[in-house]
């Protein structure tokens, strides 16, 4: 996802991110990227409904990280957005409810991949968590959606769930290589057996880009 604009410094966060080997996961493990979570706090969306519920009831975790947060805050500022007038505070405090918020591991800075909990980790995380060198993850198309794949990466998640055409052609790859599954929120749903909205369709709403 590129921004389509500048803006000024983000306030700083009272709340600290946790790093993410001290993170313990039981549940899935989910990384939504920003379009998928738009559709949870603005349009309210019925394909993600099913998500919004698991994570309000605990049987699903999702991840995130400050910079998938900054991207996440630059997008609700968008003009698109103003006639929805979005409680922006409001929006953020529910998503700090509906995630666990992990600093950036430091192979995204250049250096080598954190371990992570064995408890609920993919292969990729296991063979780390032994010890085995990290490996380095292919360069999606879109430059601005590779953190994505090094969060799922770094937090060891089963799970990237996103509409954006440039991490969905990684999907072989990924599952083959790193046992991440990337799929767009329908498939997640039905594959982690999700309880699907009983709501009507609503009015689609564009990818943000």
């Amino acid at each position: 996802m590129t921004p389509s604009r500048s803006d000024p410094p983000l306030p700083a966060d009272p709340v600290a991110p946790l790093n993410a080997s001290a993170v313990t996961f039981v549940r899935p493990r989910v990384v939504l990227d920003t379009n998928v979570w738009i559709d949870i706090l603005v349009f309210d969306d019925p394909a993600t409904r099913p998500i919004a519920t698991a994570l309000q009831d605990g049987s699903l975790d999702a991840v995130q990280d400050d910079r998938c947060l900054n991207e996440l805050q630059r997008v609700l500022d968008y003009p698109q957005f103003v006639r929805y007038a979005i409680d922006k505070p409001a929006a953020l405090a529910r998503l700090a409810r509906l995630c666990a918020r992990v600093a950036p591991a430091l192979h995204t800075k250049g250096g080598a991949a954190m371990s992570v909990p064995e408890a609920g980790a993919n292969a990729s995380a296991s063979a780390r968590a032994a010890g085995a060198a990290p490996r380095a993850l292919p360069l999606c198309r879109d430059r601005d959606d590779q953190k994505f794949l090094e969060l799922a990466y770094d937090a060891a998640a089963q799970w990237l769930v996103t509409k954006d055409k440039a991490l969905l052609k990684m999907a072989r790859r990924m599952a083959r290589e790193f046992d991440l599954r990337i799929v767009q929120p329908a498939q997640f749903v039905a594959a982690a057996g999700l309880v699907q909205s009983a709501a009507g369709d609503a009015t689609h709403e564009p990818t943000v880009q």
